[in-house]
């Protein structure tokens, strides 16, 4: 049963990344927009390692209060030049095989995945404590680093087709997106934070109002793990 409740927690995590990765604009959206997506690639190029807390909060019309979840999250690019140079073969995810990351819930349930010398793993409890994926496990902690990835290294040119976006606010980091294919939300609010390196808060809102959001904060970029993330392996600054 604990099992099934963190594949569920994965699984949501999965819709909310799959359908947020390619935020993007057609090329007509206006200019404002597009300047602050090539800005924000542009900012969050040169990344060895990566970490942050993270808030997410489900809302619906049919419960009095939202369902929230918190955690944190790691990334360590073992080869960080190799990486920005293409130069060593990726997996499916796009991982290099020198890279790690650790996605932790912390409540409702310590739980979350893995992925360390090219293979993913789940684990209860304690990041130390963790099982093999299966094969359905497996499909989605790929889906779920691939586009972790496409949030960390934004690549406009292979994005851009994907959405009708807007800049609601000139002077405000915010972009607006509206899917151009089916997707289970209707509008998507990206915030980045104020350097343009990471993103501070994504809101989801379907189209009968229900939303998702989810806040980032302490966020390091290319400074030593902090503590929580041991299981990556050595802790220290791989971006420099």
């Amino acid at each position: 049963m604990r099992s099934s409740k963190a594949l569920l927690l994965l699984a949501s995590l999965l819709m909310v990344f799959a359908s947020a990765s390619a935020f993007s604009a057609q090329s007509q959206a206006v200019g404002s927009a597009d300047a602050l997506l090539d800005a924000a690639a542009r900012q969050s190029a040169g990344i060895g390692s990566l970490s942050a807390d993270f808030m997410q909060e489900k809302s619906m019309t049919v419960l009095a209060r939202p369902m929230t979840s918190q955690g944190y999250f790691c990334l360590r690019r073992g080869d960080h030049a190799a990486n920005t140079q293409a130069s060593r073969p990726a997996d499916a995810s796009g991982f290099q095989p020198t890279d790690s990351l650790l996605w932790a819930y912390t409540r409702p349930l310590a739980s979350g995945f893995i992925y360390k010398d090219g293979r993913g793993a789940l684990w209860e409890g304690t990041p130390e404590a963790t099982r093999p994926a299966n094969e359905r496990e497996s499909t989605v902690i790929t889906a779920i680093i691939r586009n972790i990835l496409d949030w960390i290294s934004i690549d406009p040119a292979a994005l851009r087709a994907t959405y009708r976006l807007e800049r609601p606010q000139a002077d405000k980091p915010v972009l607006t997106l509206y899917p151009l294919r089916q997707s289970f939300f209707a509008r998507l609010e990206v915030t980045f934070a104020d350097d343009l390196k990471s993103v501070r808060q994504l809101t989801f809102t379907e189209r009968n109002g229900d939303s998702v959001r989810i806040v980032f904060n302490r966020t390091q970029i290319n400074e030593a793990l902090p503590a929580p993330c041991a299981s990556l392996g050595t802790t220290g600054n791989n971006g420099k």
